[in-house]
């Protein structure tokens, strides 16, 4: 009789479980697109930002202009941001493959 009641307990949780797996199979799906979605914007913002904006260029004695701490601080924080966002996708990535 105990058996009978066990194997009848795994008969009903099997399915939930296959719900469940599903379920948190698509969301990690959702976070992967969406982080990778984002390191793609912020690889764009990077390669967008590579001109130099006003107040970022210093005259030099020869008449020319060199990029100076305002500019290379903007580029440090766009590369922050890469780094950030390339984390996220490849943490979101090692979860849905771990799952799958």
């Amino acid at each position: 009789m105990k058996r009978f009641v066990l194997l009848a307990l795994f008969a009903l949780a099997t399915p939930l479980a296959a719900q469940n797996r599903s379920a948190d199979l698509d969301k990690a799906y959702e976070e992967a697109r969406s982080a990778y979605n984002e390191l793609q914007r912020a690889l764009a913002r990077r390669d967008q930002g590579i001109e130099s904006q006003a107040g970022e260029r210093t005259a030099s004695a020869a008449g020319g202009s060199r990029p100076n701490e305002n500019y290379f601080a903007r580029q440090a924080i766009l590369e922050q941001q890469v780094e950030i966002a390339r984390q996220r996708y490849e943490a979101t990535m090692k979860r849905w493959n771990d799952l799958k």
